[in-house]
This record gives structure tokens, C-alpha cells and sequence, in this order.
């Protein structure tokens, strides 16, 4: 059994410039389903919730407990829509790289060799004609015999479904946003230069402040993309030498242990960034909402009752 296993996502049509890759036709599905699902939960939701609805709120719940813990309860619900958001797209585009079809089902495509072997060696083509130009059979002693049949073309798969955070083109815009939105945030809670005085206190860890914000873009996008298609590799691996093996019930078994093991790392790295993206926002906005929420005291706060006096008794008008 042959397994094929393609880093870059693979082309299926192009709509003007814009090239769509299975990836990205797999990213508007999972944005749409997530849509349709959350609609019918918020109109169907109940006093006493059922199996969906109990789910999603357990969910959001421990989310929003995870956010307010990380960047306190008034700054953390101002960022839970969009960490939560963060959480269920990659979560649910982790999930679909399992689901039966995806990887597998498409259509073949015919490709020259000979065009792949140009481009690696681009002097090859030039020697060969300069040969046959001047009429004489160049034979190489180290070239295998099976290199004869290279130029031919053959068939590869062309799968319309792939996950999308197995494309590091779509991970590595989930960091951009994380990134853009610390800036963001982290101008707006300190200004321009509160934001730079933050990043150099001391001055001199302003470099190592700056290549580490920069880096953040790498390592978020890297680590999602790399356990994702990581873990699809590992599957298809598993898939081919379960169905090898052909001994009572491996071919079953196998791949159901290894289906349930990308389901928990599937939600471990939905979380693992989510979280980084919170950490990160509250971090650069750190000590601005607070200033904020020390603005709006209450009036118990603002004029405490001393000791003694009753709790009911309204302070003294002016002109008494």
C-alpha cells in the first residue's frame, strides 16, 4: 500500500487569483458548521438544557473560568469571545482531519515526473539537449535502470478534504491574529509609548522583548501545524499496517486506539493555544484594565461607613 503524504495543501480550483486549496474549502465548512450549530443551540436553548446544549455550557463555562483566572474576571470576559471563538475553530478543525473522508476521498491528477525532476535539477535539461544536439548517447554508469521510466507521467490523489490546521498557511494566520490583537490591546491599555516602555523595562531586554514577540508567530503556528499533520501522518501509518497485518481483530483495533489518542491532542493543542493567546493578550495589557476597574469604584468603596454606624444610613446631604 502506497502512502502519499503532501506537506502543502493541494490545489482544486482557482476563483480569479485566489487559488482554493482543500484546506481552505475545509476551513469555510468547519466556519459554517460551527455557525449552524451554535445558531440552533442559542434558539433551541432551554431552562433545563439537553445533551447539546448541556455540552456547550460546560464547554463555555470552563473556557471562561480559564480566562478570567488567567487575565482576571472584568479583563477576561472582555477577551472570552474571542479566545473562545480561537478554542472551538481550531478544536473542531483538529476534529475533522479523523472524520471518515477527509485525506481520502478526491480525485487523481496527472503529473509529469519529468516536470518535477526539471525543477530540482534545472541544469539537466540543458545538458541533455546540448547532447542530442550534437547527436551523441550520453550514458551515466551511477543512474539506476529504474530511472528510464522517470519522465513518465503518473496519477496522484488529490483529496478535496484536509484538515485546516494541517496547512501551515492557516495556522500561521491564527498567530497573526493572536499577534496583531496583543499589540492592539497592549496600545490600547498603555498607549505607544507605555506599550515600549513596557517592552524595555530594562532597556536593555528591548531586543530580546522584540524578537520574542516576533517568535511567538512562529512558535504558535509551527507547534499546531507540526502536531497536526503529525498526527494524520502517525493515523494513515497505522491505518496501512493495520490493514497488513490482517490478524483477528488488529485491522479494528488498532486504528481505534490511535483515533482516540488524535482526539485528545487534538483538544490539548485547541487549548494550548487558546491559552498561550490569553496569557500573551493579558501579559501585554497587564496593569491597564486595572487602572480601569479602579476607576468605577462603588459608592461603599468610595465613602466606607465607619465603624459603628448603621449599614442603612445614607451619608448627609450638602446642605444639611
Amino acid at each position: 500500500m502506497e502512502i502519499h503524504i503532501s506537506i502543502a495543501p493541494e490545489s482544486l480550483f482557482t476563483l480569479g487569483p485566489i487559488n482554493v486549496t482543500n484546506s481552505l474549502f475545509m476551513m469555510f465548512v468547519v466556519m459554517g458548521l460551527l455557525l449552524i450549530a451554535g445558531s440552533a443551540i442559542a434558539r433551541g436553548a432551554k431552562p433545563v438544557p439537553g445533551r447539546w446544549q448541556s455540552l456547550f455550557e460546560v464547554t463555555a463555562a470552563f473556557i471562561l473560568e480559564l480566562v478570567e483566572s488567567t487575565g482576571g474576571k472584568s479583563f477576561g470576559r472582555r477577551i472570552f469571545p474571542l479566545i473562545g471563538g480561537v478554542f472551538m475553530f481550531i478544536l473542531f478543525a483538529n476534529y475533522t482531519g479523523i472524520l471518515p473522508g477527509v485525506g481520502t476521498i478526491g480525485f487523481y491528477r496527472t503529473e509529469a515526473a519529468g516536470a518535477e525532476a526539471d525543477v530540482a535539477n534545472p541544469g539537466a535539461g540543458e545538458a541533455v539537449e546540448s547532447s542530442a544536439v550534437e547527436g551523441a548517447v550520453v550514458e551515466s554508469e551511477t543512474t539506476p535502470v529504474e530511472e528510464e521510466h522517470a519522465d513518465e507521467p503518473h496519477t496522484v490523489l488529490v483529496p478535496i478534504l484536509r484538515a485546516p490546521t494541517a496547512d501551515l498557511n492557516m495556522t500561521l494566520a491564527l498567530a497573526l491574529v493572536t499577534f496583531t490583537t496583543v499589540q492592539v490591546l497592549g496600545i490600547r491599555a498603555h498607549g505607544v509609548g507605555g506599550r515600549l516602555k513596557h517592552m524595555a523595562d530594562p532597556p536593555f531586554i528591548f531586543p530580546i522583548e522584540l524578537v520574542s514577540e516576533f517568535g511567538r508567530i512562529i512558535s504558535l503556528s509551527a507547534r499546531l501545524f507540526g502536531n497536526v499533520l503529525a498526527g494524520e501522518v502517525l493515523l494513515g501509518v497505522m491505518y496501512a499496517l493495520a490493514n497488513v497485518a490482517k490478524i483477528a481483530i488488529v485491522p479494528l483495533l488498532v486504528p481505534v486506539i490511535f483515533i482516540f489518542l488524535e482526539l485528545l491532542f487534538g483538544t490539548i493543542q485547541a487549548l494550548v493555544f487558546a491559552l498561550l493567546t490569553a496569557i500573551y493578550i493579558t501579559m501585554a495589557a497587564a496593569g491597564g484594565h486595572e487602572e480601569g476597574e479602579a476607576g468605577h469604584a462603588t459608592p461603599e468603596e468610595a465613602h466606607p461607613i465607619p465603624e459603628g454606624m448603621p449599614a442603612t444610613r445614607a451619608p448627609a446631604a450638602a446642605g444639611d
